[in-house]
């Protein structure tokens, strides 16, 4: 009986660690992920290529914008900076596998798989944010 106790007790502890392990590999803190979210042609003047950012801090996520502008140089400076002044701080949680960021509509739950992260809003096409390194 103590053997059989003994057992029971050492498979509770490795799934406990198991399980640590998971959430903590789960855990998007201290990381930067981005997605690209549109491609423009600009006035026949070249391209604008607009990308979404997540940056996780312990508690809070913050959510920017980034725009790479292949165009003539006079407008390049104008249009990689349109959008400076949107960023937005959000606070997050995991709950089983999912991420979710409070009181933001557009990003509100993702899958966390590896070193992505899937949008899972209906209202929006699946967007895959991939981690910088």
């Amino acid at each position: 009986m103590r053997i059989i106790i003994l057992k029971l007790f050492f498979v509770l502890i490795a799934l406990t660690c198991i399980s640590l392990k998971a959430n903590a590999q789960a855990s998007p803190m201290g990381k930067r992920y981005i997605a690209e979210v549109g491609a423009t042609c600009k006035d026949g003047i070249g391209m604008l290529y607009t990308y979404r950012i997540l940056d996780f801090k312990k508690d809070s996520v913050v959510i920017s914008y980034k725009v790479l502008a292949e165009v003539i140089p006079e407008r390049k400076e104008m249009y990689e900076h349109m959008y400076d002044n949107l960023e937005k701080t959000y606070k997050w949680k995991v709950k089983k596998g999912i991420l979710i960021i409070d009181n933001c509509n557009e990003f509100n739950k993702m899958t966390i798989q590896k070193s992505t992260l899937i949008n899972k809003n209906i209202e929006m096409k699946p967007l895959v944010f991939k981690q910088e390194n």
